[in-house]
């Protein structure tokens, strides 16, 4: 069972993050969870965030869970389509124990792969913290874009208040901000590679749809951030609603920087204002 790189990290931190045993079965739940195929899991996982908080025992207990379906849809395959094309994460962690030893090698990798990472193996293309695209990886991208020569949409979105958010509850917090709502962006729009261009800034650039279509994505992103409830890790304490907010930009016929620069001051000046909405 081979884990793109850039995902199995992902999970890794989650655990980290939440102080939760780096276990191959917990490993396998963070995969699935972080995926965003397993709508069930990922709003129990979310409830026990945003509630009492995500002991060990509660995500053991939410992964065993989905495990247990994941059998019953593999045994009866036609009770139900969702999930069908995933070949199940963590169905695989608690089917065989073969699943459960490749799991465990993947995370020694994985770990010792972080180890060198600090002493400069890095992946060039995607940003650490939030696993979206960094400005290398962004070529790719972009560039495919402009070789097509064809309309396209820019859409920058950033989180309001952030610099606040830093000063009173530490950087730490704000991170968290920042990778929730990078899951987020995927979640909103799933066929897509959102782009981590600055400290505050990720950008989306999408051919081929209309500007009405784009925007209610963008603001299904913005309403999927602020109905996730931010807790201070430790004490529990809520740091109240966060809400971000988004720029559009036509760029078909203009260089991508300006297309940039134009969506930058669209979303400084949206901000300004109050923040909380898409401006086009």
């Amino acid at each position: 069972m081979q884990i793109e790189i850039a995902h199995a990290r992902a999970a890794l931190a989650f655990l980290e993050y939440h102080q939760l045993e780096p276990s191959a079965f917990n490993y396998g739940t963070a995969l699935a969870h972080l995926s965003g195929s397993y709508k069930i899991l990922s709003d129990d996982i979310l409830a026990s965030i945003e509630g009492a908080g995500l002991t060990n025992t509660r995500f053991v207990e939410l992964g065993a869970a989905q495990a247990a379906a994941a059998a019953t849809l593999a045994d009866h395959p036609g009770t139900s389509p969702v999930d069908a094309d995933d070949a199940s994460i963590v169905q695989r962690v608690a089917a065989t124990e073969r699943s459960l030893a490749e799991l465990r090698e993947q995370v020694a990798r994985l770990l010792a792969t972080g180890a060198a990472g600090r002493t400069g193996a890095v992946d060039a293309e995607h940003d650490e913290l939030t696993n979206a695209l960094n400005q290398t990886g962004a070529r790719r991208v972009l560039d495919k874009i402009a070789a097509q020569d064809q309309r396209y949409a820019l859409l920058m979105f950033g989180i309001d208040g952030l610099p606040g958010i830093n000063r009173i509850y530490g950087n730490s917090v704000g991170d968290n901000i920042l990778n929730a709502f990078a899951t987020k962006l995927a979640k909103a729009f799933p066929d897509q590679e959102a782009i981590r261009w600055s400290g505050n800034e990720f950008i989306l650039a999408i051919p081929g749809q209309t500007m009405t279509a784009l925007r209610a994505q963008a603001e299904e992103a913005l309403q999927l951030l602020q109905g996730r409830k931010f807790k201070l890790r430790g004490s529990g304490e809520a740091i109240g609603t966060v809400t971000a907010s988004a720029a559009m930009v036509a760029g078909h016929g203009n260089g991508i920087e300006w297309v940039i620069d134009e969506a930058r001051a669209k979303l400084q000046g949206v901000m300004l204002a109050g923040g909380n909405r898409v401006v086009h």
